[in-house]
């Protein structure tokens, strides 16, 4: 069954436009971060790039850590959780932090 015939998407009709949520720019030496991060086999949320700047964020914001993540679903992700533990502490093993509690974002 194809989107078209799904009777929950009964009266949704698609964007005549693209709505641009984020752009990705290029400003100065990104291209050659990029390039290390291949060359060195470090496309990921770690190496010697994350480890710097999250080095140089952590000490700008005062902070004793500060952590680089792949996008901002898992910044929010995280900031989730750590609320979660803050305010209900640590889980059981197997269990989610704000299991049984709702989470409303706005």
């Amino acid at each position: 069954m194809n989107l078209a015939e799904d009777k929950r998407f009964e009266g949704i009709k698609p964007f005549t436009k693209k709505v641009w949520l984020s752009t990705p720019t290029m400003h100065g030496e990104e291209l050659q971060f990029i390039q290390e991060a291949i060359e060195t086999n470090w496309v990921s949320t770690v190496g010697e790039n994350i480890n710097f700047s999250e080095k140089e964020i952590a000490e700008k914001i005062g902070r004793k850590y500060a952590v680089g993540l792949a996008s901002g679903t898992s910044a929010l992700h995280l900031a989730v959780k750590l609320c979660g533990e803050k305010l209900y502490g640590q889980p059981k093993v197997g269990h989610g932090t704000l299991e049984g509690h709702k989470v409303i974002a706005v």
